[in-house]
């Protein structure tokens, strides 16, 4: 079972100099272009998303084998003394951070789910339910603040990634710059559409754009279905209805086999995600090998 979302949104397509004949180039803009079909899709799917985090990933290969290749190293290390290279790299931890956050707000969301599943399914008392349940939400509750933060972390690095200026650079070193600036682009959009998974929201927090380019949360005024997105937010409404009867000794008026089944999707979802993103993280190490090896030149 899938859920889905309606999606108005894309990301920006990047337009490398036709005059480039180097594989590598031709396959970033091969791979963008396919994420870009992705963003255009009217309804995405979980399988989609999870889909891009990997496609994504092997974006990152492409840029890797460009950013490695004699040419770039040189030019990079030519302009300014190297001062781009730097700037990548600030911005290459700013993305480990956060899908590290994000890889164990997955981990930790995960355990819980499993815990309450194996709770149900025990059928065991009222008291041990509501302590479960009740460590769950807490949990929740210090997740979103982690996402608050995580968010801002990527608004300053994309207002940052905005804001760049480069003068007075070769055309090689353009084309680069501006391949490195569309990938993270989408890397930063991407990791934003998980922490709204994680977190709920539906709607800016503190003037943080919570919504991502590949994944807009926007629906249909005649369709008032669940989504994908609040897919963790249903599981939670479920989980403090359950929690309310069973602190009464109650469990009577709340069907649990829904809540059970709702967390099984759910542990589906959050696993997809995870080995995702673990993808992407590796390649995301690697990216930033390469940059710290053209420093170290």
């Amino acid at each position: 079972m899938e859920s889905s979302l309606s999606s108005t949104s894309h990301f920006r397509s990047i337009s490398l100099p036709s005059r480039l004949t180097d594989p590598s180039c031709t396959m970033i803009h091969t791979k963008i272009n396919e994420l870009n079909e992705f963003g255009n899709l009217q309804v995405v799917t979980t399988q989609t998303i999870q889909s891009s985090l990997v496609r994504l990933a092997e974006l990152y290969v492409c840029v890797d084998e460009l950013v490695r290749s004699p040419q770039t190293q040189q030019a990079l290390l030519r302009h300014q003394n190297g001062t781009l290279v730097e700037d990548a790299l600030e911005g290459s931890i700013e993305l480990l951070d956060s899908c590290s956050t994000l890889k164990d707000l997955l981990k930790f969301t995960k355990e819980h789910v499993q815990i309450l599943q194996s709770a149900i399914r025990r059928k065991g008392g009222d008291t041990t339910l509501v302590s479960q349940i009740a460590a769950y939400l807490s949990f929740r509750k210090k997740a979103k603040k982690s996402v608050i933060k995580c968010l801002g972390s990527l608004k300053r690095l994309e207002k940052k990634m905005g804001s760049f200026l480069f003068l007075d650079v070769d055309h090689h070193v353009s084309m680069v710059v501006k391949v490195l600036q569309e990938v993270n682009a989408i890397a930063i959009s991407l990791l934003k559409s998980l922490l709204v998974f994680v977190s709920n929201k539906t709607k800016p927090t503190n003037g943080v754009q919570l919504l991502s380019k590949l994944v807009s949360m926007s629906t249909s005024r005649h369709d008032k279905n669940q989504t994908f997105m609040n897919e963790l937010e249903t599981v939670d409404f479920d989980l403090m209805s359950l929690h309310r009867n069973a602190h009464k000794g109650d469990t009577k008026n709340v069907d649990v086999q829904m809540t059970l089944r709702r967390l099984f999707i759910l542990d589906a979802s959050l696993e997809g995600f995870e080995a995702g993103l673990d993808c992407l993280f590796r390649r995301l190490i690697q990216s930033r090998a390469s940059l710290l090896n053209i420093v170290a030149c």
